[in-house]
């Protein structure tokens, strides 16, 4: 069995990452949009659209917040409702994204938009089940996130520099005021 470095697919997986992210912050603002014109038309189920685009922003952004989160809080614990937004990735988007689009693909309220938004949903589902598929390699985002032993910042801490100077020769007799005159200095 080849292992994933040895896949021809490499390329494939490396960049389904960044497209899947674009993708889903792309989606949710068209999601927006549907759900704005549906309510522009006075129809209740146009809110309930825009609060599917909320919803799909902040599921689509939470990468950007746990990396923050992790740079904030050097490694110490998470609350607790964080780690259940985390346990909400993968494969589980992909249910929530297939229900959604489901909904706007059956009932599109005489708007074409609705079943693009529906479509790009359902794309935006079938990339988190391939990521989830692939998931079996560490990813970028955890060996980021997860920064340990000399890929740590805080190696840098306990380091101490020496502030002395010492030379190694005597100024030369053709030395000019000012010039160090071949004096070597180390750290």
């Amino acid at each position: 069995m080849l292992q994933y470095e040895d896949s021809k697919y490499t390329c494939l997986f490396e960049s389904l990452t960044p497209f899947t992210r674009f993708l889903g912050v792309f989606t949710s603002v068209v999601l927006c949009g549907v759900g704005v014109d549906i309510s522009f038309h006075h129809h209740p189920m146009g809110l309930y659209i825009i609060v599917c685009a909320l919803l799909v922003f902040f599921l689509e952004i939470t990468w950007t917040v746990s990396l923050f989160l992790q740079v904030c809080s050097r490694g110490e614990r998470r609350c607790v409702c964080w780690r259940w937004v985390l346990w909400f990735n993968g494969w589980k988007k992909s249910l929530l994204y297939c229900g959604i689009a489901a909904a706007l693909i059956a009932w599109p309220h005489h708007l074409w938009l609705s079943t693009v938004a529906g479509g790009m949903l359902l794309i935006l589902a079938a990339c988190y089940a391939l990521l989830s598929l692939s998931s079996s390699r560490p990813s970028p985002d955890s060996r980021l996130l997860h920064a340990h032993g000399e890929d740590s910042c805080d190696r840098f801490d306990t380091e101490v520099l020496d502030d002395s100077f010492s030379t190694t020769e005597s100024p030369t007799r053709h030395s000019r005021p000012g010039q160090s005159g071949g004096i070597v200095l180390e750290i």
